[in-house]
């Protein structure tokens, strides 16, 4: 007689992080008031549901992980030595320990392409919902109004990091699918098209766009043909003519203001940044001290209220934040993900493979220009799309 064992399915990873859309709210520690995020309470929930009455177990095995795990310890370790702000400190460590966790949790759960594509829509939708809300009031020069584009999971800049990897998902999502799905995925993309430029980042826009053409060779293998570019133009036409015109324009003035008046100020806080790492090479000057750090070698120190500035800048912001040894080890992992991406489409040049590698290739050069691997909604997402790196399209479909 023949027995069959039933194989519990993989629960979705996707289902606890719509919870980001909510936002958080502020608890006060000593006189603190540290963000705590809706999504941390659900996540926690969701894994003991999972862990204890369902039989999934996290993958906490190979390189990420375990250099992930001694991050967190060193950035706390750093935070103890430099005594600046313990509190601060403790919630930039734990950043990037939900992200870990996140992580090794993902490595084993159902990756779709679906739940993404509508994650980004719904946020998309936020971003129109604010812009419309703020179009007619007047603002002070052309970056007034995208200062103030915010939805509950955070402000522009940080929201278009997270856009910029769920819409090459979406893509791949209408590649992949017939009927009603595939028309449900091209209507996310072009929702999340539109939210991009609601949040006039044109370090993300450039991002993507630089991604997909360093990505031409691999969208070639994976079956790209004239017609698919030829419907993509169609779409993207579409999209631009049903978003706002004075969104369109407002986008272009901003672009041709860059280029015209150069980002001295970035350049500045880069420096400072760079500054603040010479004085304090091993342990760097703790996680999410950064801020207070840039100020002091700032010529015309900012006034910067509750808001700490970043280096805008991934390499120097980890390595003035954590020092030398640690932050080396964090841009390592990241290196590791991306090289997984890599060797994921060089070996199968599959729409999914695609897809993931564009995504993480563009979040990554956009935090060249904005560090906003110091968000926790974007490393939930940063290391959920990584853990789709290398998986079997079968598994993640």
């Amino acid at each position: 007689m023949t027995t069959s064992h039933h194989i519990p399915k993989a629960p979705s990873i996707w289902v606890p992080l719509f919870s980001l859309l909510l936002g958080g709210v502020a608890v006060h520690v000593a006189g603190k008031q540290p963000d705590i995020l809706y999504f941390d309470f659900v996540f926690a929930v969701w894994v003991i549901y999972q862990v204890f009455w369902k039989g999934f177990f996290p993958s906490f095995s190979g390189q990420i992980v375990s250099i992930g795990v001694l991050c967190v310890i060193a950035g706390l370790f750093s935070t103890l030595v430099n005594l600046r702000d313990m509190y601060r400190g403790v919630a930039a460590s734990k950043v990037l320990a939900v992200g870990i966790l996140v992580y090794a949790v993902a490595r084993k759960a159902r990756l779709g392409l679906f739940a993404p594509s509508i994650f980004g829509a719904c946020a998309s939708i936020l971003l129109l919902r604010d812009y419309q809300s703020l179009r007619y009031e007047s603002f002070e020069g052309l970056t007034g109004l995208k200062d103030e584009i915010e939805i509950t999971m955070g402000h522009s800049n940080s929201v278009a990091s997270i856009l910029i990897l769920l819409i090459p998902l979406a893509i791949a999502g209408a590649c992949l699918n017939r009927g009603k799905r595939r028309w449900i995925f091209i209507l996310c993309s072009m929702l999340m098209c539109s939210g991009l430029l609601a949040t006039m980042s044109r370090g993300a826009i450039l991002a993507i766009l630089g991604a997909a053409l360093l990505s031409l060779p691999f969208l070639r293998k994976a079956g790209l043909k004239i017609r698919h570019g030829v419907v993509g133009l169609l779409a993207m036409s579409l999209t631009l003519a049903l978003v706002p015109a004075d969104l369109l324009e407002t986008n272009a003035a901003l672009f041709l203001y860059r280029w015209e008046n150069p980002d001295d100020a970035r350049v500045e806080i880069m420096h400072a940044s760079w500054e603040a790492f010479l004085e304090n090479p091993v342990l760097g000057v703790g996680p999410g001290e950064l801020g207070d750090a840039i100020n002091h070698h700032l010529i015309v120190p900012t006034i910067a209220g509750g808001h700490q500035y970043n280096a805008h800048n991934l390499v120097i912001d980890s390595l003035a934040e954590m020092g030398l040894p640690t932050g080396l080890a964090l841009l390592f992992i990241v290196a590791l993900v991306l090289r997984k991406a890599w060797l994921a489409v060089a070996t199968d040049a599959s729409a999914f493979n695609v897809a993931v590698w564009v995504a993480l290739l563009a979040a990554v050069m956009h935090n060249m220009v904005e560090a906003s691997f110091e968000g926790e909604q974007f490393q939930v997402v940063f290391w959920t799309v990584a853990a789709m790196a290398g998986n079997l399209n079968e598994r993640s479909q």
